[in-house]
């Protein structure tokens, strides 16, 4: 629209035109966030159920763990992708809005017997949320995941290094044990009898009281007291 100002005198095309401020287009996008997500529903599918309702933007399906996936499939269960949350933009607010008040608590609905008609929809709308928001919480949950990992990685090197250490002494004390016994072959002394001999003499003076013990020492010491008096008399 053009408004022209016409003064007395002035001709209207000397007049400056002046253009009138006009809305802007369209309004802010709006994002949905999806606690659940029904089983094995892929992107594709949010994206076109949405798409009923208004302009869809962009869309992200946050991936179950694959350790889940990997212990479901051993288990005899489905090995398909499922997600675990999800969130999607539309591109006007007001339509988030509403698509989140009217679906959320409700079944998916649909043609009767379809794999999705009894699933029910559990979102809201987040209020001041921006995309960017969401990409710097993929981040930084990537970042911790990878921290973990790390953590996992240097505690499965420490037991395996205890482990490998504890091999190589079990090796050199059997290596060590294997050499002795080959010398003692080799000087004709039986490892194990002579092993065996050792116990057994340590075990009798150890069964020995201190009594029997002292007696034997005396003995000792009275037959040498004895054997030097008879030497005595009889080099007389």
């Amino acid at each position: 629209a053009v408004v022209s100002l016409l003064c007395l005198g002035e001709k209207e095309s000397d007049v400056p035109e002046t253009k009138l401020p006009t809305k802007k287009s369209g309004s802010k996008p709006g994002i949905i966030y999806m606690s659940s997500i029904p089983p094995y529903m892929k992107p594709n599918k949010v994206r076109n159920i949405m798409s009923q309702y208004g302009v869809v933007g962009k869309i992200y399906l946050q991936p179950e763990d694959t350790e889940i996936r990997k212990k479901r499939k051993l288990g005899g269960g489905s090995g398909k992708k499922k997600f675990t949350e999800g969130w999607v933009e539309f591109k006007k607010k007001r339509i988030a809005i509403a698509v989140a008040q009217s679906l959320n608590g409700n079944i998916i609905g649909g043609k009767k017997g379809s794999y999705y008609h009894d699933d029910i929809w559990v979102m809201k709308y987040l209020p001041k949320f921006k995309w960017s928001n969401l990409t710097e919480k993929l981040a930084y949950d990537s970042a911790v995941r990878k921290k973990k990992l790390q953590q996992e990685m240097t505690q499965v090197k420490k037991e395996t290094n205890f482990f490998l250490e504890q091999m190589d002494k079990n090796k050199q004390i059997t290596a060590i044990k294997r050499k002795r016994e080959e010398r003692q072959s080799a000087s004709g002394t039986d490892p194990k009898l002579e092993s065996s001999d050792v116990h057994s003499e340590s075990s009798e003076n150890s069964s020995r009281g201190p009594k029997q013990r002292k007696l034997a020492q005396s003995s000792v010491v009275n037959g040498n007291i004895c054997t030097s008096v008879l030497s005595s008399v009889f080099t007389q």
